[in-house]
């Protein structure tokens, strides 16, 4: 249980990072179920102790993607707060990456590839 877990969080951590660039808002619908596979993953996972946050981890991330979406439809539905949007979408949907690939960090170090943030980090000292 706990590896088809694992593989379907690299998976949504996947679809997450194709959706990079401004005008991602409109593939807000290839989000269907992310969150849903991420409460899946959650429930696979109650009995790993370390991290000790795993649950809330993921669940930020359920929220952070929800909050996305919410935005992508607010998109759609109001022309005069569009730049808004877009701005909301791109903040939730790096909070929900973050927070994944973080959890997969810790719990499958091997395969989870580095952030790009950790380059920014390691220049900036």
């Amino acid at each position: 249980m706990r590896s088809e877990a694992i593989t379907q969080l690299h998976e949504v951590r996947e679809l997450l990072a194709s959706i990079q660039e401004p005008s991602s808002i409109r593939r807000a619908a290839e989000l269907e179920g992310a969150a849903e596979k991420i409460a899946s993953c959650a429930a696979d996972l109650a009995d790993v102790e370390v991290p000790r946050d795993l649950q809330l981890r993921l669940a930020l991330a359920v929220r952070a993607l929800r909050d996305a979406q919410k935005a992508a439809r607010a998109h759609r539905r109001n022309p005069l707060t569009r730049p808004l949007s877009h701005a909301r979408f791109a903040l939730n949907m790096g909070k929900a990456g973050g927070w994944i690939h973080g959890t997969l960090r810790i719990l499958d170090p091997e395969n989870t590839p580095p952030s790009p943030y950790d380059e920014d980090e390691a220049n900036a000292g």
